[in-house]
C-alpha cells in the first residue's frame, strides 16, 4: 500500500510539473514593455531566429527554417489583456494574439487558438 501511495504521489508531481502557466498581461508587460530581444524557436522547433521588440511597440527580426528559408519579421506589437498581439508585415496581414505559457524562467511556449506556434527564449 505504501508503494502505491508513493507511486501515485510521484505521478501527481510529475504531471503537475509539466503544466505550463499562461503569462499574465502584467508579466508580459514587465518582460517586454521596456524592450527585449527574444530568441525564436531552436532545436526541434523547425526554425530559429531573433526578434527585437522595442518599447515603442515596434518589432523587427528574422528567422530561418530548418530547410533554409528566410523569414523577415517587422511590424507592431502590444499587450492586450493577457496576450501578446502582433501585426507583422508580409506574414499574417492581420493582428495575431498569442498566449505565452511559462516553461521555465527564460522560456515560453507560444500558443495561438490552442495550438502550439513555437517557443521563445530571452
Amino acid at each position: 500500500m505504501k508503494r502505491l501511495l508513493i507511486a501515485v504521489g510521484l505521478l501527481v508531481l510529475s504531471s503537475s510539473a509539466g503544466l505550463a502557466e499562461d503569462m499574465t498581461g502584467a508579466e508580459l508587460t514587465a518582460l517586454l514593455g521596456g524592450g527585449k530581444t527574444v530568441m525564436l524557436g531552436g532545436p526541434g522547433e523547425g526554425y530559429k531566429g531573433q526578434l527585437t521588440l522595442s518599447a515603442d511597440g515596434t518589432g523587427k527580426g528574422n528567422a530561418t527554417t530548418d530547410k533554409g528559408d528566410k523569414i523577415s519579421l517587422s511590424g507592431k506589437w502590444r499587450i492586450k489583456g493577457d496576450k501578446f498581439c502582433r501585426t507583422w508585415k508580409g506574414m499574417d496581414k492581420k493582428e495575431v494574439c498569442e498566449t505565452w505559457q511559462k516553461d521555465g524562467p527564460t522560456k515560453a511556449v507560444i500558443m495561438v487558438d490552442g495550438k502550439k506556434l513555437g517557443v521563445n527564449h530571452w
